[in-house]
């Protein structure tokens, strides 16, 4: 749900300004961190200091946005998650190195895939929005190479799918009206 939610805040951010998208921004940061999985809250955290950042001219509220959710993100990646990798959630892309050299590539070229549509080809009146929900799919995915990380889409369940499902329909749709 964090790509949604990034663009809901993005939305947010423009009507109600920036005083309670920053707040709720650092509630949801903070409910991350106490989680054991790293990456969400950098995919989160990094898309949001983009969009937090340039809704604002005033330092101070830069320096305490980057600040509080660099410290956050900081923190999650020194207390990583102990338990054992799942080969179907966080070593799918192993799994498929295992079936054959066609496979990995073929895993490899869709996983690369998914962040493409928002960061190249934005829509109009959305770009900022769109730009940062391909940085978080990105972040997600790269992150995968430094731990014990769900790799999306291609992790065991239907959740991931419709995780992105949910962001790639507002893209269609976004598309079609601007």
């Amino acid at each position: 749900m964090l790509p949604m939610i990034i663009i809901e805040l993005w939305k947010l951010s423009q009507i109600k300004g920036l005083g309670f998208t920053v707040v709720i921004t650092m509630a949801i940061s903070f409910l991350l961190a106490i989680q054991p999985d790293a990456s969400q809250l950098t995919g989160f955290a990094i898309p949001m200091m983009i969009i937090l950042c340039s809704n604002t001219d005033k330092k101070r509220l830069r320096t305490f946005i980057v600040g509080i959710l660099s410290i956050l993100t900081f923190l999650s990646w020194v207390f990583l998650d102990n338990l054992p990798a799942i080969a179907y959630v966080e070593r799918i892309v192993s799994l498929l190195a295992n079936m054959g050299l066609i496979w990995l590539i073929i895993g490899v070229i869709s996983l690369a895939i998914l962040p493409i549509p928002f960061i190249l080809f934005p829509p109009k009146n959305f770009k900022l929005p769109s730009i940062c929900v391909g940085l978080y799919y990105i972040i997600i995915l790269v992150s995968t190479l430094f731990g014990n990380f769900p790799v999306p889409l291609m992790g065991y369940g239907i959740s991931p799918v419709i995780g992105y499902y949910i962001p790639i329909t507002w893209y269609a749709r976004s598309k079609i009206n601007s």
